[in-house]
């Protein structure tokens, strides 16, 4: 398996939601404290943007692969005679949308010297959901990669860096289970809470479902 990993390289500066919107939407005294809340807020969109697949405000990530995933053949019954290739695809494929831009693409040999992929060779397809890096006709993949993380690519993701940038229906989920969290605080009876189905009615619309064994060969689709 080509096995892949996702790293948050600059974290998101600020949640989807402010403690003031959060504490007037759930009608919450100004006598509670102000951290505790922050800590829900915190809390709920982390849980919403791993349901969503998504990175709601603007961060850095980098996408670390071992190599590029070949093209699933099909098997065939019986016995064929021909010679054996490896098809490659044309694309990688870019977790946590939506995708701002791609800063580089770069690759490290088997002692560790890291290159540059030339821009010449790829080009970003922004209108596909997760965006992917498409080989251009005539270029070529990096080769002689190490075994392990052998290619990189950093980009920023996220709708945009201010709370409003998110959409509305994503910023009433992380209210809403927030709201759900400091409601139902210590009384679960060591039961884990269920988030509540409005949450994910919400969130549906922009959930990315994943399919596959592996970072790499999994798909990505819009629900």
């Amino acid at each position: 398996k080509h096995m892949a990993g996702l790293t948050t390289v600059t974290a998101a500066s600020i949640d989807p939601v402010t403690v003031a919107e959060f504490r007037s939407f759930a009608r919450i005294d100004d006598g509670v404290d102000t951290t505790l809340l922050g800590v829900l807020i915190g809390a709920s969109t982390k849980w919403c943007e791993e349901y969503c697949n998504r990175a709601f405000i603007t961060r850095t990530l980098r996408l670390s692969l071992d190599a590029i995933s070949e093209i699933d053949v099909p098997l065939h019954e019986g016995f064929r005679e021909r010679p054996y290739h490896i098809y490659m695809k044309k694309y990688i494929e870019l977790p946590k949308p939506p995708t701002v831009s791609v800063t580089s693409v770069v690759y490290f040999d088997d002692s560790d010297n890291q290159s540059t992929w030339a821009t010449s060779n790829y080009y970003v397809d922004n209108v596909s959901e997760p965006a992917r890096i498409v080989l251009r006709d005539g270029g070529t993949w990096p080769t002689d990669l190490r075994n392990a993380n052998g290619l990189q690519v950093n980009y920023t993701a996220g709708y945009g860096t201010s709370t409003t940038d998110v959409p509305e229906a994503i910023r009433v989920a992380i209210q809403q289970y927030a709201l759900n969290m400091y409601e139902h605080r210590g009384d679960d009876e060591g039961r884990a809470l269920n988030a509540p189905l409005l949450v994910q009615n919400l969130l549906q619309p922009y959930k990315i479902t994943r399919y596959g064994v592996s970072s790499l060969e999994a798909k990505y689709y819009a629900s």
